[in-house]
């Protein structure tokens, strides 16, 4: 959904940028004789005070209902699906993404590729593909995440790439269930024209729910308003 075209929304709510979280169902799935689970099925769901994408609200401001299922391997590779409801786009008010790829740790270092459809049922002429990869690590008692997304010109993209890079941190406050969590990003193509957009905030874990809020901003204006988001997700 380009940005050109949505004025009227496109991009999904960072919760790897503001950490406004999704969750997990893990059931013990299939187990081999060693008793170490080959399959890992998990889910997430949450609700948020508006649906925030790489800093752009996709509901037009309002509350947004989300969640979404996974399937993990443990050779590394899963498969998944995530969906959002939205403002009204090309006659689909819901954002269905449909994903796959290969996550693998080296020492302290995880790398994590795939590829990502994203796809608005009902509509016509809407969904495109878009391939990301990220490094994640530690430093001191930081939490870190570099990563990029990369859409290359398809006819649904006005024939247009996009490149989006992003910079995420998470830091624990004490001996709490307390973390404050930033990101930053930059996109630029089909979907935005040297954007910047960045969001700061604490979050609260508590079984399997997490609480967090987040001030989120870009140098867009419009849906890309500064704002503060709640979200709040659970797992079972």
């Amino acid at each position: 959904m380009p940005i050109n075209s949505f004025v009227s929304s496109r991009v999904r709510n960072l919760l790897a940028a503001t950490v406004l979280a999704g969750a997990a169902f893990a059931p013990e799935a299939f187990a081999q004789d060693d008793d170490t689970s080959f399959i890992t099925l998990s889910a997430n769901a949450a609700i948020a005070t508006e649906y925030r994408f790489r800093g752009l609200s996709l509901s037009n401001h309002d509350p947004a209902i989300q969640g979404g299922f996974d399937v993990s391997f443990e050779n590394g590779f899963y498969v998944g699906t995530w969906g959002s409801s939205i403002e009204p786009y090309g006659g689909s008010e819901f954002e269905m993404d449909i994903y796959g790829g290969y996550t693998h740790s080296f020492g302290d270092i995880t790398t994590d590729i795939g590829i990502l459809a994203y796809t608005y049922p009902g509509s016509k002429d809407t969904y495109y593909l878009e391939v990301y990869g990220s490094v994640s690590g530690t430093a001191g008692i930081v939490g870190w995440t570099a990563g990029a997304a990369y859409v290359w010109d398809q006819e649904n993209t006005g024939d247009q790439d996009n490149i989006y890079l992003y910079l995420d941190g998470s830091m624990p406050l004490g001996d709490t269930p307390l973390a404050l969590n930033g990101h930053v990003a930059y996109e630029d193509g089909a979907f935005g024209d040297g954007k910047w957009d960045w969001s700061i905030g604490p979050s609260y874990s508590f079984q399997q729910f997490t609480l967090s809020v987040s001030y989120v901003d870009t140098n867009v204006s419009g849906i890309g308003k500064a704002a503060v988001v709640g979200m709040l997700s659970a797992s079972f």
